[in-house]
């Protein structure tokens, strides 16, 4: 007769810590490579936003109003520039709150995956309009007559080419390409002094030379809230709290860097996230005259 022997507790327990040891491994192997996937993900949403986003601009003339990202899927705005409402004329500013704007794929004419970021939540869109702080002039403006703000529009009518709401300081120049006082963008590590965007500087009035470093300034910001999350919008319509003290993360959630403006740049801190300085965002902007180069001959103001 054959005696059979099974595992005694002891070893059941050294072969399940084994194993545990393996899975755990594996886990903290895989980490890399899931963040490199949400990352990517991250990207291609941008990447598409900002063609839907110079698609909109060659056909209205203008840039979108955010979207309101505490608009759940049973609110018929949902995804809606403006929270729904009309686009702003005659220099008036976007109506959604700083805070919740986020990309309004509906109005933009692309799926919803594209308007969420690797994690789960809401890209963020800040397009340049007087409600962001600073001295801000518009690309938002539906303003159709001959006395429009121009915008990305070429006004040939007499000698006037851009009225004074939209830019004043190039108004004289002809074609009225969109140069102005547009949002600024600072290096996340030094956001007090150090400047990614460059600062307007404009010609003298009717004079159709442009100063070097003219428009050099965002149009629009994008921004993704990174693997933390805090200050992005998820789809149920909920905003991801974050840790009071939050510094540098706060300037993205309603451009208040200081001088005003938002931050760009290399990751700050591990994880998991703490201190006033930590920053995972991942951010994209365009200046007006990269735009106008991607409209083409006929459109966004081009002759």
């Amino acid at each position: 007769m054959t005696n059979q022997r099974g595992f005694t507790l002891i070893e059941m327990a050294f072969v399940l810590a084994i194993i545990g040891l393996l899975v755990g491994g594996g886990i903290v192997a895989l980490g890399p490579v899931l963040a490199k996937v949400r990352v990517t993900q991250t990207n291609t949403a941008l990447d598409q936003i900002e063609n839907a986003l110079v698609l909109f601009a060659i056909r209205n003339n203008r840039l979108p109003c955010p979207a309101d990202g505490s608009f759940t899927n049973s609110n018929t705005n949902y995804g809606l520039e403006n929270g729904g409402n009309s686009p702003p004329t005659n220099g008036g500013n976007c109506g959604v709150a700083l805070t919740h704007s986020v990309i309004p794929w509906r109005t933009l004419g692309i799926d919803e995956q594209y308007s969420i970021d690797g994690w789960g939540n809401r890209i963020a869109y800040f397009p340049a309009n007087a409600a962001i702080p600073g001295v801000i002039d518009t690309l938002v403006d539906a303003t159709t007559s001959s006395s429009a703000l121009c915008l990305f529009r070429n006004i040939t009518s007499g000698t006037t080419t851009r009225e004074a709401l939209c830019d004043p300081v190039t108004k004289g120049l002809s074609p009225s390409y969109p140069y102005g006082s547009y949002i600024p963008v600072y290096v996340a590590a030094n956001p007090a002094g150090n400047e990614l965007t460059t600062a307007q500087a404009p010609p003298s009035p009717g004079n159709s030379t442009l100063a070097a470093g003219d428009g050099g300034r965002a149009a629009y910001v994008l921004i993704s809230h990174g693997r933390s999350g805090w200050y992005g919008w998820n789809k149920a319509g909920i905003q991801i709290a974050a840790p009071a003290g939050s510094v540098i993360k706060a300037y993205n959630s309603d451009g208040s860097a200081p001088g005003g403006g938002f931050v760009q740049g290399t990751a700050i801190g591990g994880w998991p996230p703490v201190g006033a300085n930590y920053f995972d965002d991942i951010v994209r902007w365009r200046s007006p005259a990269f735009i106008i180069q991607l409209c083409g001959s006929g459109a966004c103001g081009n002759p």
